[in-house]
């Protein structure tokens, strides 16, 4: 699991979009998908139920949603400590 792949995650959450998170991050569509299998596969869970209609999180994309919230954070706190 990477820092990539939790940003990935949540910024496909929060902008309800594969390409609207490729978006947000730079990134291309098909990049975002990448880290969001490699995710899947490590966690041996979909995160996110797509339909023709769009993307929604899936049971187990709502369980791991705080937990990836608070690995990010916590990184961006620790980042924060050692650069002064």
């Amino acid at each position: 699991m990477t820092i990539d792949q939790l940003e990935a995650f949540l910024a496909v959450i929060d902008n309800n979009s594969f390409h609207l998170a490729a978006e947000e991050l730079y990134l291309s569509q098909p990049s975002v998908t990448s880290r969001i299998k490699a995710l899947e596969r490590e966690l041996n869970a979909e995160l996110f139920i797509r339909s023709g209609r769009g993307i929604s999180l899936s049971d187990s994309g709502i369980r791991f949603m705080p937990y990836a919230k608070r690995m990010l954070r916590t990184y961006k706190k620790a980042r924060l400590v050692l650069e002064g």
